[in-house]
């Protein structure tokens, strides 16, 4: 799951508002609403404003897995 995919779940569970986030990043209405539809890649600078606008890191969305290759 994309780092985007995982922030659009999370403001869906916690039912948090589109226009209360587009209200604190000036982000429209419409392309906040493409991001979290996965319809409109969001830029990092976008990113960071979402998840200061929800009280979050953009670390809490973004899934580290590394392969060291040892059996």
């Amino acid at each position: 799951m994309s780092v985007q995919s995982r922030l659009s779940a999370y403001i869906r569970q916690m039912g948090i508002s589109q226009i209360s986030i587009c209200k604190k990043t000036g982000i429209s209405t419409d392309k906040m609403s493409a991001i979290v539809n996965n319809r409109l890649r969001m830029t990092a600078d976008e990113y960071e404003l979402i998840c200061k606008a929800i009280e979050k890191t953009p670390n809490d969305f973004i899934d580290v897995r590394i392969e060291t290759g040892a059996d």
